[in-house]
């Protein structure tokens, strides 16, 4: 009977061992899987989701997170799309515990210009921040470059197309601090 006794003993503690390194096997593997976590995956497991943004610029925006890019995320704020580049992100608020696939090699090439393209293709008025709450700036997107956008700088109702501004600002990328965009140009 002793003999009974001291086998079960010895196997409970060879199992409750196998557990010990079991589960902490799970856990090396859980964070070895969250180090390879992309900002842009965290991201894209929160679409139609509410989202609270603040920029490097210090803007502070609410609304649903609608988009994802591979250097941008869209937010529809009050009746307007938002762009914020990835990174001009300073904080966000409400983030679910969701994570996205990560992105198809398609949307890993649909950068920011990707994304301004459209708008200038549409001719979407724009309202362009740059990095403080009081750099602001209303206009068109006239081009599109590898690393930098020109806006015509112009109210919506001047009548001004695209090249007709007279102010023509070229903004390299790294200092778009977030983009809302407005109304078209017909």
């Amino acid at each position: 009977m002793r003999w009974d006794a001291l086998f079960n003993d010895l196997e409970s503690q060879l199992q409750a061992a196998a557990i010990t390194v079991q589960e902490g096997e799970i856990r090396e593997r859980t964070r070895a899987e969250q180090a390879r976590l992309t900002l842009a995956q965290r991201l894209l497991g929160q679409v139609g989701r509410p989202l609270g943004v603040s920029t490097r610029g210090g803007r502070s925006l609410e609304g649903t997170l609608t988009n994802v890019g591979s250097e941008w995320i869209a937010v529809a704020v009050e009746g307007r799309s938002v762009i914020v580049p990835l990174s001009s992100l300073h904080l966000l608020r409400g983030m679910g515990r969701g994570v996205g696939r990560p992105l198809s090699a398609v949307g890993a090439r649909l950068g920011l210009g990707s994304a301004l393209r459209v708008l200038s293709r549409d001719r979407a008025y724009v309202a362009l921040w740059t990095g403080s709450p009081q750099a602001r700036y209303v206009g068109i997107i006239d081009r599109v470059g590898a690393d930098f956008i020109d806006v015509g700088t112009a109210g919506p109702d001047s009548g001004r197309r695209p090249g007709q501004g007279k102010d023509i600002l070229t903004v390299p990328f790294a200092s778009i601090d977030s983009l809302d965009a407005a109304g078209t140009v017909d």
